[in-house]
Parts: C-alpha cells; structure tokens; sequence
C-alpha cells in the first residue's frame, strides 16, 4: 500500500489536438497506449456542442462510437473556456481516440473554425 505523503511517480502528460471544421466534427487520432483520458481544456471559443468520443480497442483503423451501459452515446456537456474531467476507467483499455464535436443524439456538429483542445493523460491504476 503507498502512504500518501509518499506518492507513486507519475506518467500524466497531455497531448494536443484539433478538431477542424469538418461536418464529421472528429479530431485526429491519439494514441493511447499505456494511459488513459483524464481530462480535456476546451478551446477559448469552442462553437456549442458536446464532446464524444470514437476509439479503437485493438489500434486499428476501424473507429467506433462509445456509448454508455444503456445503449445511449456517451456525450459530455462542455463550452469554452472550461475543463472536463473523466473517470479514467471509462476510457481504460482504449487504445486510440478522436474527440468528436457532437450532440446528445451522436450527430456531428462541425465547428466553425479550427479548434484546438488539450488532453490530459495519465496511468490508469484500479484500485488494489
């Protein structure tokens, strides 16, 4: 068991990405490999929209929608200027990544210019 005044060393980074103005609303792809989403800083002039994810699980090119345990797409509420933050268990065992601009329902919302967001990564561990 760690103390806690004596912590584990870390290997949190973040990475940088772009979401263009494409009508698929989906940045380029983030490898993952060995960490996990903790966090996103949203652009300063973010157009309104949710965030969503598509990932691959083996690191091929095949992309898929993450929806949560009822069927329904896993979308976060977000807008300019704020910072999300994740339960990095939900994105365990994700190999690749692309933030999607989109509604509730999924749909891609294209934003209306570049826009640049800011992951933050970190080691997954559960709990012992």
């Amino acid at each position: 068991m760690a103390h806690p005044n004596v912590p584990k060393p870390s290997s949190r980074t973040f990475a940088s990405i772009v979401i263009s103005t494409a009508a698929n609303g989906a940045s380029e792809v983030v490898d993952l490999t060995g960490l996990t989403l903790s966090a996103i800083q949203m652009s300063t002039a973010w157009t309104s929209a949710r965030i969503g994810f598509n990932v691959s699980v083996d690191g091929s090119t095949n992309y898929y929608p993450v929806h949560d345990t009822a069927g329904n797409p896993l979308t976060f509420p977000t807008s300019a200027n704020r910072v999300v933050t994740f339960d990095p268990a939900v994105f365990s065992g994700v190999q690749r990544l692309q933030v999607v601009s989109e509604t509730s329902a999924g749909v891609a919302v294209a934003q209306a210019a570049a826009r640049t967001l800011l992951l933050g990564l970190s080691e997954y561990v559960g709990a012992d």
